[in-house]
C-alpha cells in the first residue's frame, strides 16, 4: 500500500496518511505543518527538489512530477530508505497542491511478490484498492473498498468495476486505457455509486503492474474519497493556521508567555518574558521557577504550581526577581496543559502590573495616611491603638497616649500664610517621628493635632519623661524664610488601661487633659485625671449656654466714660459686653470671650454689641443727652472678617447714628496679623467717617513703621503701665515716650484703669489728652449710664479736683 501525503505550494505538509506514518515514522500531529523538505529529503538533494517546485509554480511544468521515480528519503529516526514516487499537481478551491504517493522498493523481490503478503498490507489500508485484469473484472476487493463502497468481496469479484459502481470518468475509459498503456499510470477523479446509492467523487490511482514470469497484466487501483481529503486539508489548514496563530501569539504578546514541565523547569519562553526578567531565551531554558520568585513569595507560588498540576486552573500575584535582582509586581495565569487526561505541562503568562499595585498601594496609604505630612492618620491610628490594647491585654502592659496641639498655630498659618503653616507642621511631625522608637507610632488626626501611642509602656512616669521631651523638641526654633518662627504645644495623656479600655476612651481622655494643659499656659504637659470629666461637662455647658445667649437675650452692653483732663468733662462712653447668666449673674468678658472666638460665635456676639451700642448711644442723642462718642471693640475674628465694613455700615444705618461718633477699639496684637491686609481694611473702614483706636498699647510688638501705615485717630496706653507709673520709674518713662510719640504723629492718647488723683495728675502733666478707669467710675449699666451722663450734663464738668 502506498503512503500519501499532501503539501502545499510551500512544501508544507497539510495531510500525512497512515501508511506514512507507518513508512517514515513521523506521525500525523508530527508532520503536518512541517517543511517536506526539511523533514524527508536528504540535504544533497533539498536544492533539486525546491528548483523543480518553483520551475512549476512559474510554468507548469517540472521533471519531478507526473511521473514514477525513484528516489532515497530520511525516516524520522534518520536513517534512509529506498522508494519509489509519483509526485502529482492537483487544484482545490483554486489552490495549488502537490500530492505524492511512495512506497518502499524492497531488494527481496520474491518476499515482495508473496500474495499473502501483498493481501495483508492492502487490507490495513484505509483507502478502496482493487486489482482488476484490462478489462476492469474486479479479481482482488480490499477491506477499504468494502467500506467505502458497501460490497463485499465475494459481491464484487468477477464484476467489472464501472458497472458495478456505476462510475463516471473525466474521459472515455478507452482513453483512460491508452494512457495507461502508454504509461502505465493513470490518476483522476472518479464519480462512483456506492452500494446504498450515495455518489462518491474519488480520487483514483491507477498503475498497471506485469507479471514476468507468465506475462499477465493486471491493473492497481486505489481510491481515496475526495471529500475526505478535503476536509482533511481544511481541518489540516486549520490546525496550521491556528499553530501560526498560536505562535505569532506567543512570540509576539506583550506579556510574557512561558511553559513550565511538571517538574517546575521552563521548557519554553517568549522574547517578552526575556524583556521582563532581564536573562536570554537560552538563560530562561531548563530554569526553575523558584529562582524567578522573590523568596517571601515561594511557599505561595509552588502552592498554586501543584494546584494547577492537579488540573485546575491558577492566578495569582507575586514578586518576580529580574536578573539584576530588581524586583516587580507580576500577575500570572497558570494552565494546566491536559492530554488524555493527564498534565503534561503547565503554561501561563506573566504580566507587569507594578504600575497597578503602585496605585493600589497609593490608594491604601492616602486612604491611612496624612497626605501632607505622610504620618498615620485616624484611621490607621485607631487600628494599631487596638492592637496595641490588644497586646498589652495579653502581657498585661501598659499603652500610653499623648495628645498634642501646638499652641497659636492658627495666627502663625493666618499671617504668614498656607504654605508657611505647612512646612512648619512638616517641620513638627518630622522632629517627633525621629524622637520615638520605631515600635512606636505618631499620627496626625488634622490641624495642628497630633497623637504619640506608646506600646509596651513601662510605667507612668515613662509617659512624662517622654511628654516633657517633646515639649522641649516642639519649642526648638523653625527657620522659614529667613525668619526664625517659635511655637509652644500643649500636651494630654492617659493611660491603658488605668484611663480607658478602648481606643475611644483615651483619645477623649487625653484630648481633656490636653485642653486642661492648653488652659495653664503654652508648653504644659497633664495626664489624665476623672476630675477632668467634671470639668469638661462644665465647658460644654458654658458653651451651650454662650450660643443660646444672644437668642435668651441674656447678653448686655455695660458703658465706661472718657473723661477729657484738659476740658475737665465726659467726651465718649466705651460699650462693654456682659453676661447675665441666669444662674452665675454677671459674666465678665475675659472669662466668655475666649470660648466664644473657639466656638465660632465671637463675630455674632461682635455683630449684636456693634448694633446695641450704636442704637443706645442715638436713643441718648434724640433724649437730649450729652453728645459724646461711643467705642466699640472689634476682635481679631471681626477684623479678618471680609464682611466687617458692610456689618459697621449696616449697624449705622440700622441706628440712624452718625458714624462721626463711632469709634472702634482694635487690640495691638490684632492689628500685626497680616499688616497688608489690615491696613486695607482699616482704610476702608475709615473711608465709612469711623474713627479707629488702638487699644491696649504697650501690650504688642508693634513697631513705629508699621503704626506710621495705619490710618489710627487715638491711642490707648494699656492699665498695666498706669498701674504705678508714679511709683515706678520705668513705667512713667514709657508713658512720657508713648505720649509724646502720638502726639508726633497727630494721635490723640487715652490711659486705661486710672484709679487715682496722682495718676491723673502725672497724665496730665505728660499732656496725655483722656483717662478712663475706676476714678470716674466701674462699667455702668444702660440705666445707671444714662444717669450719670445726664448729672454730668447738668454740672457742665465732671467734678473738682483736690489740690
Amino acid at each position: 500500500m502506498d503512503a500519501t501525503l499532501l503539501c502545499d505550494a510551500d512544501g508544507i505538509v497539510i495531510a500525512w496518511s497512515s501508511c506514512a506514518e507507518a513508512l517514515l515514522g513521523w506521525t500525523r500531529e508530527e508532520a503536518i505543518g512541517k517543511s517536506l523538505v526539511n523533514l524527508v529529503i536528504p540535504l544533497q538533494y533539498r536544492s533539486v527538489v525546491e528548483s523543480n517546485v518553483r520551475e512549476f509554480c512559474a510554468t507548469g511544468a517540472g521533471a519531478l512530477f507526473n511521473r514514477r521515480l525513484e528516489a532515497v528519503l530520511l525516516c524520522k529516526d534518520r536513517h534512509a530508505i529506498l522508494i519509489e514516487f509519483m509526485a502529482t499537481p492537483i487544484r482545490l478551491d483554486d489552490r495549488l497542491y502537490f500530492n505524492a504517493s511512495i512506497r518502499a522498493r524492497h531488494p527481496d523481490a520474491k518476499s515482495a511478490k508473496d500474495p499473502a503478503r501483498h493481501i495483508s498490507i492492502l487490507n490495513l489500508s484505509r483507502d478502496a484498492i482493487m486489482i482488476t485484469n484490462l478489462e476492469h473484472e474486479i479479481l482482488f476487493w480490499n477491506s477499504g473498498a468494502e467500506k467505502m463502497f458497501g460490497y463485499a468481496a465475494e459481491e464484487s469479484l468477477g464484476r467489472k468495476s464501472h458497472e458495478l459502481l456505476s462510475a463516471e470518468y473525466p474521459l472515455a475509459l478507452s482513453e483512460i486505457n491508452d494512457q495507461l498503456m502508454a504509461t502505465g499510470h493513470w490518476e483522476g477523479e472518479i464519480s462512483y455509486t456506492t452500494f446504498n446509492g450515495v455518489r462518491l467523487t474519488i480520487l483514483s490511482r491507477w498503475e498497471l503492474e506485469s507479471d514476468a514470469e507468465d506475462g499477465t497484466a493486471l491493473i492497481l487501483k486505489s481510491g481515496t474519497d475526495a471529500g475526505l481529503w478535503k476536509n482533511s486539508l481544511v481541518a489540516s489548514t486549520l490546525l496550521l493556521t491556528n499553530k501560526q496563530h498560536f505562535e505569532s501569539l506567543f512570540k509576539l504578546h506583550p506579556d510574557g508567555f512561558f511553559s513550565f514541565d511538571p517538574g517546575g523547569r521552563l521548557i519554553s519562553a517568549n522574547a517578552a518574558l526575556s524583556t521582563l526578567t532581564g536573562y536570554s531565551n537560552e538563560e530562561l531554558i531548563g530554569m526553575p521557577h523558584k529562582k524567578l520568585v522573590a523568596p517571601e513569595n515561594i511557599d505561595e507560588i509552588r502552592h498554586h504550581f501543584f494546584a494547577a498540576l492537579r488540573g485546575t486552573p491558577q492566578t495569582c500575584e507575586f514578586i518576580c526577581v529580574r536578573k539584576d535582582n530588581s524586583r516587580f509586581d507580576a500577575s500570572i495565569i497558570m494552565l494546566p496543559d491536559i492530554v488524555d487526561n493527564a498534565v503534561h505541562s503547565l503554561n501561563g503568562i506573566v504580566k507587569d502590573v507594578s504600575h497597578r499595585k503602585d496605585n493600589e498601594r497609593r490608594i491604601l496609604f492616602l486612604a491611612t495616611h496624612d497626605p501632607l505630612t505622610g504620618l498615620p492618620n485616624r484611621v490607621l491610628l485607631n487600628d494599631r491603638m487596638q492592637h496595641a490594647i490588644d497586646q498589652a491585654r495579653r502581657r498585661q502592659s501598659r499603652v500610653g497616649i499623648l495628645l498634642m496641639d501646638l499652641n497659636r498655630f492658627k495666627v502663625i498659618n493666618d499671617s504668614l500664610g498656607h504654605n508657611k503653616g505647612d512646612i512648619l507642621l512638616c517641620t513638627i511631625a518630622d522632629r517627633l517621628k525621629g524622637a520615638m522608637r520605631e515600635v512606636d507610632t505618631v499620627a496626625r488626626l488634622g490641624g495642628d493635632e497630633f497623637v504619640v501611642l506608646l506600646e509596651n509602656l513601662n510605667a507612668a512616669d515613662d509617659l512624662s519623661l517622654v511628654a516633657q521631651n517633646l515639649l522641649a523638641l516642639v519649642a526648638q526654633p523653625v527657620v522659614l524664610d529667613n525668619e526664625s518662627i517659635t511655637v509652644s504645644t500643649s500636651i494630654g495623656a492617659s493611660i491603658y488601661p488605668q484611663d480607658g479600655n478602648d481606643t475611644a476612651t483615651l483619645l477623649k481622655n487625653a484630648d481633656l487633659a490636653m485642653y486642661d494643659a492648653k488652659e495653664s499656659g503654652s508648653s504644659v504637659f497633664r495626664p489624665y485625671s476623672p476630675e477632668m470629666n467634671t470639668r469638661a461637662v462644665g465647658r460644654l455647658a458654658r458653651e451651650n449656654g454662650l450660643r443660646q445667649a444672644l437668642e435668651r437675650g441674656e447678653l448686655v452692653l455695660h458703658y465706661q466714660p472718657r473723661l477729657d483732663i484738659g476740658k475737665n468733662r465726659i467726651v465718649g462712653i466705651e460699650a462693654l459686653v456682659r453676661w447675665d447668666h441666669p444662674e452665675k449673674g454677671l459674666i465678665f468678658p475675659v472669662n466668655f470671650i475666649p470660648l466664644a472666638e473657639e466656638i465660632g460665635v465671637i463675630d455674632a456676639i461682635g455683630k449684636w454689641v456693634l448694633l446695641e451700642a450704636c442704637r443706645q448711644l442715638k436713643a441718648w442723642q434724640d433724649a437730649g443727652l450729652l453728645s459724646v462718642n461711643v467705642s466699640v471693640n472689634v476682635s481679631a475674628v471681626q477684623l479678618r472678617s471680609d464682611t466687617i465694613c458692610s456689618t459697621i455700615s449696616h449697624a449705622l444705618a440700622a441706628t440712624g447714628l452718625d458714624p462721626g461718633f463711632l469709634d472702634l477699639e482694635i487690640t495691638e496684637s490684632s492689628l500685626m496679623q497680616n499688616i497688608d491686609d489690615t491696613q486695607e481694611k482699616l482704610l476702608d473702614i475709615r473711608r465709612l467717617g469711623v474713627s479707629l483706636s488702638i487699644d491696649d498699647f504697650g501690650t504688642g510688638y508693634s513697631s513705629l513703621s508699621y503704626l506710621k501705615r495705619l490710618p489710627i485717630d487715638t491711642l490707648k496706653i494699656d492699665k498695666s503701665f498706669i498701674r504705678e507709673v508714679v511709683q515706678n520709674s520705668d513705667d512713667s518713662a514709657i508713658v512720657t515716650a508713648t505720649i509724646a510719640m502720638a502726639h508726633s504723629m497727630n494721635l490723640k492718647v487715652v490711659a486705661e484703669g486710672v484709679t487715682t488723683f496722682d495718676q491723673m495728675r502725672f497724665l496730665e502733666s505728660c499732656g496725655c489728652d483722656e483717662i478712663q478707669g475706676y476714678l470716674l467710675c466701674q462699667p455702668l449699666p444702660e440705666s445707671d449710664a444714662e444717669s450719670f451722663l445726664k448729672t454730668s450734663q447738668s454740672r457742665g464738668i465732671y467734678f473738682s479736683r483736690p489740690h
